[in-house]
């Protein structure tokens, strides 16, 4: 029964954890920037830039969970703290979306190698960008490391999946589908952050009233 209820509650976790990471990685905000650089690429180039940006995507998230919690020991900072700073970070990302429109991949030059667009800027910062690190970074000090992984490799998977058959979503939702449900996900993640804040504040409150009486 021990391991039932374990099994049970990393799955609770990863679930709770898997929401924020999708949410802020906003696929179906990205999905139309996408089609834009692979407008005139062929099945194969299509294939080699979604596959450089899942990597490039992928590795720059764990790493940055890695190298992340250790800044947090070197400078003595509280999930508390990060989580109210981190809040306050995705609420102005997800307030940007709302209000403007993200560039198309036509902003770039036209000198810059298809294969290399899956790296930068699709992988980074569009599929990982400021908001997915902070959630991150967030998430592993509420969850722990293997859960965060787990999450963030389901949501990896899941956004190949969306660029995999993106062509045919956006022949489904259209373009102003695809950008209205982007507009939605930076509302939920706007939403988020406030939850962040508050219970950052909530717990840094409470933890200097109990340090007071002591």
């Amino acid at each position: 029964m021990l391991h039932i209820h374990l099994i049970i509650s990393g799955i609770h976790d990863i679930f709770l954890s898997c929401i924020p990471l999708f949410v802020a990685i906003d696929i179906f905000g990205v999905l139309p920037i996408y089609l834009d650089f692979i407008l005139d690429s062929d099945e194969n180039e299509e294939k080699k830039i979604r596959k450089n940006s899942l990597i490039t995507a992928f590795s720059v998230g764990i790493g940055f969970l890695l190298v992340g919690r250790l800044i947090f020991i070197v400078m003595g900072i509280t999930i508390y703290d990060f989580e109210i700073a981190g809040g306050v970070l995705l609420f102005i990302i997800s307030i940007s979306n709302l209000l403007s429109e993200k560039s198309g991949g036509k902003m770039l030059s036209l000198n810059v190698n298809k294969q290399d667009l899956g790296v930068v800027p699709i992988g980074v910062p569009l599929i990982v960008g400021p908001g997915v690190l902070t959630t991150l970074l967030i998430l592993v000090g509420l969850y722990g490391y293997i859960i965060v992984t787990i999450a963030f490799f389901i949501n990896i998977l899941l956004v190949y999946a969306v660029l995999k058959y993106s062509r045919r979503i956006v022949i489904f939702i259209g373009k102003t589908g695809s950008s209205a449900a982007g507009k939605i996900a930076a509302l939920l993640l706007a939403a988020y952050a406030v939850m962040m804040i508050r219970k950052g504040v909530a717990e840094t409150v409470l933890l200097y009233l109990t340090k007071a009486k002591h």
